[in-house]
């Protein structure tokens, strides 16, 4: 069965570093090395059917995350950064639309549907036994049992078609995102160029901490940023651009776990070339980032 293409890096996001070809640079490290290939928005920041379902469930596409959820937050997305790169005023549905979108960026990488797909379902599985191990009458079939007799595949999905949506509207990410100052910092082409990185969503301290910021670059020569205190604010905005764009793109560099994107190869490549020890080393599996908040709950 051929699959989707599911982009964990959404298209708009990657159309703002092509170049007059519709094509921008790709870098990856290699066995070490850097390798940089052109590509366009569509054949880069994918994989095939990643949120695909794997069993057919009555009622549900197999592509149903991808269409109900990912499209409708890029497409609502797509048009809330048109109107900050135009300097229009957001309306409540960007605001929201936008918000949904910085929540999503983490949820949707690679690492966190590979562990939904596996540990989240063993964990499912355990707890289901563990219930009914206390509540099933003896004989009667296990509610694992009941589901794949009833609803073939619904348990499956359950990770991706509920757990999933879940993380991504979680009140306390959305309010922290939300209720940030947003605003931008323009650059001119003599300061220098912005990276793209497959975790485009860079943060800086706890939602609660009055330090707690946010950047994404939206294209080459603008970045996004969200701030909750009027201090730092001040700071960032003080920060000389080539400074700031140096700093930005050493942040992106190492939370990359696969992929950088850049609008010109020659500065990107000796850039990353030379910060390439780094390239991903604040890049941390969902996996990890489970087992930590399981530690700080016990």
């Amino acid at each position: 069965m051929r699959h989707m293409k599911h982009h964990y890096v959404p298209q708009f996001l990657l159309s703002g570093w092509t170049d007059g070809t519709g094509r921008l640079f790709c870098f990856s490290r290699r066995n070490g090395r850097l390798v940089c290939s052109r590509r366009t928005p569509k054949s880069t920041g994918y994989e095939s059917g990643l949120y695909a379902l794997l069993a057919d469930v009555s009622g549900f596409s197999r592509d149903i995350v991808e269409e109900k959820i990912f499209a409708r937050i890029d497409d609502g997305a797509a048009k809330a950064v048109e109107k900050l790169e135009r300097h229009e005023r957001l309306s409540e549905a960007d605001h929201i639309a936008w918000t949904f979108f910085l929540s999503s960026l983490r949820v949707r990488q690679p690492d966190t549907i590979e562990f939904l797909r596996t540990q989240g379902m063993a964990l499912l599985r355990k707890s289901l036994a563990d219930r009914d191990a206390i509540t099933l009458p003896e004989g009667w079939p296990t509610t694992q049992e009941w589901f794949t007799e009833n609803h073939p595949g619904m348990l499956e999905a359950s990770p991706l078609t509920s757990w999933l949506p879940r993380m991504i509207f979680n009140t306390e990410v959305l309010d922290a995102f939300g209720d940030l100052k947003w605003w931008f910092r323009e650059f001119e082409p003599e300061d220098g160029r912005l990276l793209l990185s497959d975790l485009p969503l860079y943060w800086d301290g706890g939602f609660s901490r009055p330090g707690f910021h946010i950047h994404v670059p939206i294209s080459p020569h603008r970045l996004f940023i969200g701030t909750r205190t009027k201090e730092t604010e001040a700071v960032l905005s003080q920060i000389p651009s080539a400074e700031l764009i140096e700093r930005v793109n050493r942040a992106s560099i190492a939370s990359a776990s696969q992929r950088l994107w850049a609008s010109s190869r020659e500065d990107a490549h000796a850039f990353i070339e030379s910060n390439l020890d780094i390239m991903g080393v604040d890049a941390v599996t969902m996996a990890v980032l489970a087992s930590r908040q399981a530690d700080e709950h016990d």
